[in-house]
C-alpha cells in the first residue's frame, strides 16, 4: 500500500517531521508528498469557483474558512491521484500526525478490508461514533462508523474515491456523514492507530481563523442540533470512540 501525505509547500519543517514519522511506519509502506491546496492564497474568484460556499453554509449554518476550502480540496486532489494511480486503494495522511504503536500486523487486515468493489473507508484516526463491531486480531476490531471527525489519517479504495470526487465540493473534508450517505461504507479499528499531534508544535491553520456562524440558518440549526444529541446517546451507551 501506498501512502500520500498532505503537506504545504512551503511547510518544510512539517515535512521534515512527517520523515520521522513514515521511518515508524512498515518499511513495506511506500510515501508520496501530495501538496496541499493552500485556500487562504486564493482569491475570492478562485475560492468560488472551486468551492460552492453558499452551499457548505446551507449545510453547516455557519460561513466556510479558507483553510477549510483548502483542506477539502487536498483531500479532493488525493483521490483525483490515486484515481490517476494503478493503485487499489491508499492511506491518506496529515503531515502531523503521530505514529505512538507498531501498526505491521494490521496492515493486511487494512487491505483485505479495502480490496473490493464496495466503495469503502477505513479510519485510522479517533473521535468518532460507532453502531457495530466485529473482532479483528488480537484486542482490535473493526467498528461500523455512524459518524467522524478528523482527516489525518484513513485509508481509501478506488471505488470510494470515485464516488466521493465533486467538480465543485461544498462540504468540510471531515463531513463522514455526508461521505456515508453517499453510498461509502466507513469502517474504523477499535481502538484507533493513529493520533495527531496537538502540542501546538504544528498547529493546524484551519483552527487559526475566527469561526463565523450563519444567522439566518435557524431551522438547520435545529437539525444540528438533533444530529449531536444523538451522538450524545451513542456516546452514554459506550459507542464512541476518542481522539
Amino acid at each position: 500500500m501506498k501512502a500520500y501525505i498532505i503537506n504545504l509547500k512551503e511547510a518544510i519543517e512539517r515535512r521534515n517531521y512527517m520523515q520521522k514519522q513514515l521511518a515508524l511506519l512498515p518499511p513495506s509502506l511506500s510515501s508520496e508528498f501530495i501538496e496541499a491546496v493552500n485556500g487562504k492564497e486564493m482569491n475570492r474568484e478562485e475560492l468560488e469557483e472551486n468551492f460552492d460556499s453558499e452551499k457548505f453554509r446551507l449545510r453547516y449554518a455557519k460561513e466556510v474558512r479558507p483553510g477549510e476550502i483548502g483542506c477539502t480540496l487536498s483531500h479532493q486532489k488525493c483521490y483525483r491521484r490515486l484515481l490517476e494511480s494503478k493503485e487499489k486503494c491508499v492511506l491518506i495522511l496529515e503531515d502531523d500526525i503521530i505514529v505512538r504503536q507498531n501498526i505491521d500486523f494490521l496492515l493486511p487486515e487494512l487491505e483485505k478490508l479495502l480490496i473490493t468493489n464496495e466503495p469503502r473507508i477505513v479510519l485510522l484516526s479517533g473521535w468518532y461514533w460507532y453502531l457495530s463491531t466485529k473482532v479483528l486480531k488480537g484486542h482490535y476490531r473493526v467498528a461500523n462508523v455512524y459518524d467522524a471527525f478528523l482527516t489525518h489519517a484513513y485509508a481509501i479504495n478506488r471505488a470510494a474515491a470515485s464516488l466521493i470526487i465533486e467538480s465543485r465540493p461544498f462540504i468540510a473534508a471531515d463531513d463522514w456523514f455526508y461521505i456515508r450517505k453517499k453510498g461509502v461504507k466507513i469502517y474504523a479499528f477499535l481502538p484507533h492507530l493513529l493520533d495527531q499531534d496537538w502540542s501546538g508544535e504544528y498547529p493546524t491553520s484551519i483552527n487559526q481563523e475566527k469561526k463565523n456562524s450563519a444567522k439566518e440558518c435557524g431551522r438547520k440549526k435545529m437539525e444540528i442540533s438533533l444530529h449531536y444529541f444523538f451522538l450524545k446517546i451513542l456516546c452514554f451507551i459506550k459507542r464512541y470512540e476518542k481522539a
